[in-house]
């Protein structure tokens, strides 16, 4: 009895903690290109296929970060994944306005952006705000199962399943099989939304369609230069520290052949979990490297948050009860070291980085 009322005080405690942000806000990095930054949340659905771990109908939440004019107004982070915009008792606010008037009789280039295993869509919030601002939409989406979290418009919470969560960790074969799943699976989101671009509404007029770019982060990598690399309607493809081992991933071991030579930037975190990857990079056609001596996790905002929030991260407990009542999104402060860059610097850089290549490739 003793163990269950130490259990419901514990969940008590974590329950205020997850009530309760500071008063001082923490803003995202101000994005530094012409444009400001407008969201949208989308929901899409794909009535021919089910649910990686259910039968129900195949939906996912996508988020668009798109051009419009300069403001210096604020937005709360996540908006529609977090209620209150609170990163473990931090309000965070993000400098796109959910449904700000897009930049009209223009068309931009289309970035369609995928996360990690177990990230959520708007973990990247920081690096897509600044592609926006020089003129590039972002999609960015989660697969339900694969996200820690995904919260639908009509209330419905779905987080990684017990099994995922378990065996993910602990089994190197469980972890294999379920990545090519989940690529397989994306590959057919992508599919979708290359063919419906008219379900993300009035914006979708300011798509340009013959410039396309996959990028994705991690597993959201391997996804990005399979499928770019094989799809003629891709024109680029951006790799953020893509999954590269000695075993297959996908049917192949290293990176995936780049038949038709289209532009690919990978980008390599050298302080953590490379393999003797160099000369297979090279050998792909028309890719540009780019090695930062960052950890894993930098490129996303949890980089950021590591530095700017006190104990940031959480711990097994709020783990276990986030997971359980389906709080929201699991925040971690793991492998997100910047190595010798300044927190500030390393978030203006890095997206500039990735603007850079693109104005060169795309727009040039």
């Amino acid at each position: 009895m003793k163990i269950f009322t130490l259990l419901f005080s514990l969940l008590a405690v974590l329950f205020v903690m997850d009530s309760s942000a500071l008063a001082n806000p923490l803003n995202l990095p101000e994005p530094q290109g012409v444009y400001g930054i407008g969201m949208l949340n989308v929901e899409l659905s794909d009535p021919t296929r089910t649910q990686l771990r259910s039968g129900d109908k195949r939906r996912w939440m996508a988020t668009v970060f798109y051009p419009t004019s300069k403001t210096k107004t604020t937005a709360l982070y996540m908006t529609g994944t977090l209620d209150d915009g609170n990163v473990c008792g931090t309000k965070v606010l993000e400098h796109a306005i959910p449904g700000a008037l897009m930049i009209q009789n223009r068309k931009f280039p289309v970035i369609i952006s995928l996360a990690g295993r177990g990230n959520v869509r708007q973990q990247n919030t920081i690096l897509y705000e600044a592609l926006a601002s020089h003129g590039y939409i972002v999609i960015t989406m989660d697969q339900p199962y694969v996200a820690n979290f995904v919260k639908f418009p009509d209330g419905t919470k779905i987080n990684l399943t017990f099994k995922d969560v378990w065996n993910l960790p602990r089994d190197r074969d469980y972890r294999y099989a379920y990545d090519d799943e989940i690529i397989a699976s994306a590959i057919k989101d992508i599919d979708f939304v290359l063919e419906h671009f008219q379900d993300f509404g009035n914006i979708s007029s300011s798509f340009d369609t013959q410039n396309i770019i996959l990028m994705g982060h991690s597993i959201g990598a391997n996804i990005a230069q399979i499928k770019g690399f094989t799809d003629k309607r891709i024109k680029a493809i951006v790799d953020i520290d893509s999954k590269i081992t000695e075993r297959a991933v996908f049917g192949r071991i290293g990176v995936h052949p780049n038949p038709d030579a289209k532009p690919v930037l990978f980008i390599r975190g050298m302080l953590q979990y490379q393999e003797e990857v160099g000369d297979q990079l090279i050998k792909i056609s028309n890719s540009t490297i780019w090695q930062p001596d960052v950890q894993h996790s930098s490129f996303s905002d949890d980089g950021y948050f590591s530095a700017k929030i006190p104990n940031y991260g959480m711990g097994f407990w709020q783990g276990l009860y986030t997971w359980l009542f389906k709080k929201g999104p699991y925040f971690s402060n793991t492998d997100t070291s910047l190595g010798n860059h300044k927190v500030d610097t390393w978030f203006e850089q890095y997206p500039e980085h990735i603007v850079n290549w693109l104005n060169k490739n795309i727009r040039s």
